[in-house]
């Protein structure tokens, strides 16, 4: 029973030490987060890349060429497609651009009047007019020279730092890239021996995770995309591929990101043609979305992250609250990476069992191997 009790306390104390050591690094990062987006994108295209980088240095090629070869077919394929869809995708911004004011005027006019409803009825919730949100968003009439150069300040240094990002994340997952291996074996020598097996055990298991998740996520979204555009186009809705396009970004993120996607063709419906045409839209994206969620996701995914959908929910509440965007887009791997330390941590040190699958052998030891990223061996 004593030796019991000890083991609780030491388990108290190691927790407490835990989230003393999660709340400094949490608040060194906060300090420091200007350094987080282009990191976080670079170790994205790191993870996408590497597969086709390894299979290249396999065949004889060195990394930094086969790393240059990657970019350069990414450049390429995307600038075929770019030629292959222009005229499609210029002729469907030229109608949005046509019936955009007619599209804003009528959402407008529609917010008003479920404004003027909510307080003519007395609803539950009051419905701000249009002018009213402007005010609160900071955009409305009233805003004098000195509010309107600080705003435009604003979005000047978010165009600044996004146009950052998009130039530092390819730079910094290229150099990345050419020299992964000798990064790993320079990271594997910092682990102690004693608890080698363990950590390359745990490394392995978080690169298939987060890599899977990042590639699956990607594959899943395009073809989401690609469904979507066919159904809007079999129901002659306009600017059926841009909200094609739109809702296969949007399904990069888990559980909301499909129906938040779902929003631009609802507008469009009911804006240029009619209820018909919405009910049809919501339809296409119903049946995309089943179609996704019982064949295509698991199929795709079956080997990345397993959580349950109220952890996802959930995570998705908590990182998009503190981090926004990219915390909706790493809240998910984040979670598994967390699911999957806490539970080693719990299983060998509170309830002393052994790990599943630790004495099983990892892939072969190599300068390089396949796909592989993380830390092993």
């Amino acid at each position: 029973m004593e030796e019991r009790i000890r083991t609780m306390g030491r388990t108290a104390w190691w927790l407490i030490g835990i989230v003393i050591v999660l709340v400094i690094l949490a608040t060194i990062g906060w300090t420091i987060r200007v350094v987080f987006p282009p990191l976080v994108f670079a170790g994205i295209i790191v993870f996408l890349a590497n597969p086709i980088v390894t299979w290249l240095h396999g065949k004889g090629l060195p990394r930094v060429v086969g790393a240059a070869l990657t970019y350069l077919g990414f450049i390429v394929a995307l600038a075929a497609l770019a030629l292959a869809l222009s005229p499609l995708l210029a002729n469907q911004f030229d109608q949005l651009s046509e019936k955009l004011p007619k599209i804003r005027n009528d959402v407008e006019d529609k917010i008003n009047d479920y404004a003027k409803r909510s307080r003519k009825e007395d609803w539950f919730i009051k419905v701000p007019t249009v002018k009213q949100i402007q005010n609160q968003a900071g955009g409305g009439d009233n805003q004098n020279i000195s509010e309107q150069v600080t705003t435009l300040r604003h979005y000047a240094t978010r165009g600044f730092h996004i146009g950052l990002i998009l130039i530092l994340s390819p730079v910094i997952a290229f150099y990345l890239l050419m020299d992964l291996p000798n990064t790993r074996r320079r990271c594997e020598e910092l682990i102690p021996e004693a608890a080698k097996p363990r950590v390359l055990f745990l490394a392995h298991r978080l690169n298939q995770i987060v890599g899977g998740f990042f590639r699956g996520q990607l594959a899943v979204a395009f073809i989401v995309g690609c469904m979507v555009s066919a159904g809007l186009f079999a129901i002659r809705l306009p600017l059926w591929l841009v909200v094609g396009m739109i809702a296969g970004l949007f399904n990069i993120i888990p559980l909301i990101g499909p129906y938040v996607g779902a929003i631009p063709g609802i507008v469009v419906a009911l804006a240029t043609k009619d209820l018909k045409a919405a009910i049809g839209v919501a339809i296409v994206m119903v049946v995309a979305q089943q179609i996704d969620n019982h064949f295509i996701t698991p199929f795709v995914m079956r080997r990345a992250v397993h959580l349950h959908p109220a952890a996802v929910v959930l995570a998705l509440l908590t990182f998009g609250t503190l981090g926004g965007f990219f915390g909706l887009l790493l809240a998910v791997p984040l979670t598994a990476t967390l699911k999957v330390l806490g539970g080693h941590l719990w299983r060998r040190y509170v309830m002393g069992v052994s790990v599943p699958g630790l004495d099983e052998p990892l892939p072969a030891a190599g300068p390089d191997p396949p796909g592989d990223l993380a830390l092993t061996t």
